[in-house]
């Protein structure tokens, strides 16, 4: 160390460089010192929901885990044997576990718009949550159109799946959209649902609107593709947002210090319980040759 200080003076001193270079020189050519940071992890296990009832007739359907360490890669753990209900103040729904942590009420179970639903869980060890969702009605879509195959610079070749539908007032309804090729989920995980809200559309009819994009290699053939339209609550909409905010729109320089999500469940859990109308158009996309 000193042999490269006293290299270091003598450079300066023939080149007349200011004293001020040698401060930054020295800044990067100072030692280091290795610090080791012991991760000790955290095995508190908390209460994840994910849960739905929406007005299709049909087994609705709530999923329970738990959370696990962030530093130790471990298959999920489902929250097994719990009590599960779902009520709307006059009716009881109970659910069934089918699979571990999943559970599903009866098939011909379904919400009603205009109605709050609670769900209720007990779990074996006597912990308690709730969580609550109303479940505001949805707007009709009108029609849904294919756009032409067309390049973009991060998707490549592809259709957007366009929207045609009246806006209903009064302001502050939100939206969750699912897109089903061949009844086949297409919008297949979290982060790849789209999610809107009326803020600058309120009242007003809306065309050509963009809402999903499906790969050129998708639609090789006459494909049947629809699209749902579920009505959300400000909440969950609240909720989408920061989940993006904490994955998929995360990695910038400029990120905060990572927080929790703001769900709606009761005793401390994770997640959310969400009430939906739904509405649904489909329409038969065809391959288009290539325009630009």
């Amino acid at each position: 160390m000193r042999a490269r200080l006293q290299i270091i003076s003598e450079f300066l001193a023939e080149s007349r460089w200011p004293a001020l270079a040698l401060g930054g020189i020295l800044l990067f050519t100072g030692c280091e010192e290795i610090m080791k940071v012991d991760f000790s992890g955290d095995d508190t296990k908390n209460l994840v929901v994910e849960g739905t009832i929406t007005t299709d007739t049909m087994q609705q359907k709530v999923i329970l885990s738990y959370t696990g360490d962030y530093f130790s890669i471990t298959d999920k753990a489902m929250a097994t044997g719990a009590e599960v209900t779902i009520t709307d103040g006059e009716n009881v729904f109970p659910l069934e576990e089918l699979s571990d942590g999943e559970y599903y009420t009866d098939s011909t179970v379904y919400g009603e718009t205009g109605k709050t639903y609670t769900l209720h869980i007990r779990l074996p060890d006597s912990r308690e949550y709730e969580a609550s969702d109303y479940l505001q009605a949805c707007g009709e879509i009108d029609s849904i159109n294919q756009s032409l195959n067309y390049n973009t610079y991060m998707f490549g070749y592809g259709y957007d799946v366009l929207l045609y539908a009246r806006e209903p007032q009064p302001a502050g309804n939100y939206y969750l959209y699912l897109l089903y090729l061949q009844n086949k989920l297409y919008s297949d995980t979290i982060t790849e649902v789209v999610f809107a809200n009326d803020e600058f559309v309120n009242g007003n009819y809306v065309s050509d609107f963009a809402v999903y994009r499906i790969n050129e290699p998708d639609i090789e053939s006459a494909t049947r593709v629809t699209l749902e339209m579920h009505s959300i609550s400000e909440e969950y909409y609240d909720f989408l947002s920061a989940l993006m905010v904490e994955t998929v729109w995360r990695g910038s320089p400029w990120d905060g210090p990572p927080a929790d999500l703001p769900g709606n469940v009761s005793n401390g859990a994770t997640g959310f319980f969400r009430a939906s109308d739904i509405k649904r158009k489909s329409r038969e996309f065809l391959p288009l040759p290539r325009v630009n």
